[in-house]
């Protein structure tokens, strides 16, 4: 820290909320910085014991584990390297009663924010990528557009909705019926406007997944990879993501209570989407645009509440 970072702080400061962010602290090189908070102003159940009740106690939790961040999801960006499609620039880890959030800012910098309370999540995510956006503002450089915000009223460049033939399905596995509710879902949830792929992961079981990439609206995101590349990397992330939450799980035991429900992994260009179910599968949700990022999370969200009233397809008892 210098003199000079004190209007960064203050910028910090003027984003928290009692109903948004709660903790937001800078970091460089997985070094710790400076952090501003207002867990003073919340009840010590906010966030169901996420941190501890004490207020230091608290602090120096959330510390720790924005340092955590920056190795963890140094790992995932490797990972996530094979989908071409740029280096990792947010990502929200959510559980059952708040989030943590991690944007990437310049160089080596970046922020980690907490939102404590179910309620808090949405405003708290938007509230860190006003932060980013103005502290660009503050250096000069153009904003970049994490979660889609700035561009998620922008009218849509086709018709959003596909027609069934041009939906590419793939039914993988042993799952006893031939037409899957599960399947239909994620069939009805793909469109070339926002949500680019659907898939239901079921480890040891199979996969489902629709996905519209051979919309031609969409021919400018396979100028490296090809349609088939894309789906086969997709699929192999899939399941690589299934063993990388459960370690995230692991390691984030001892200051996150319960288990990560969502993973959200905006890259430079689009943006995935994981969310767990109770049975141990899976939703992957996929977009390849960067400006529609929020409206592919609300169309995720939309297949989240439609699936919820299916239950997870099993394989034939007979097979």
């Amino acid at each position: 820290m210098t003199d000079d970072s004190n209007a960064n702080i203050r910028l910090c400061g003027t984003t928290l909320s009692e109903n948004g962010l709660h903790h937001v602290a800078e970091y460089r090189w997985g070094v710790f910085n400076y952090s501003v908070d207002i867990l003073d102003r919340l009840p010590a159940s906010a966030g169901s014991g996420f941190g501890g009740t004490e207020i230091e106690s608290r602090r120096e939790t959330f510390i720790r584990l924005g340092r955590q961040l920056h190795y963890i999801l140094g790992r995932m960006d490797h990972v996530l390297r094979s989908v071409d499609s740029g280096r990792l620039i947010r990502s929200v880890l959510q559980f059952g009663d708040g989030a943590v959030f991690h944007y990437h800012f310049r160089a080596d910098n970046y922020f980690a924010g907490v939102s404590l309370g179910a309620d808090a999540v949405e405003a708290g995510d938007r509230a860190m990528a006003d932060l980013v956006a103005a502290l660009n503002d503050r250096i000069g450089v153009p904003r970049p557009n994490p979660g889609g915000f700035l561009t998620e009223s922008s009218p849509p460049r086709t018709d959003p909705w596909l027609s069934t033939k041009k939906r590419h399905l793939v039914r993988e596995g042993d799952w006893g019926e031939s037409d899957s509710p599960v399947l239909t879902h994620c069939r009805d949830a793909v469109t070339a406007q926002a949500l680019h792929y659907a898939g239901y992961f079921a480890p040891g079981i199979g996969r489902l997944s629709a996905d519209a990439f051979n919309h031609p609206d969409l021919s400018a995101f396979f100028d490296g990879l090809t349609r088939d590349e894309r789906r086969t990397h997709y699929a192999e992330l899939g399941e690589r993501l299934h063993y990388v939450v459960a370690r995230l799980n692991q390691s984030l035991r001892a200051v996150m209570p319960g288990r990560l429900t969502r993973v959200v992994l905006d890259v430079e260009e689009g943006a995935l989407f994981y969310v767990d179910r109770a049975d141990g599968h899976f939703l992957l949700g996929v977009t390849l645009d960067q400006s529609r990022v929020a409206l592919a999370d609300q169309q995720m969200n939309r297949l989240v509440q439609s699936m919820s009233a299916t239950p997870g397809e099993k394989p034939d008892e007979k097979l």
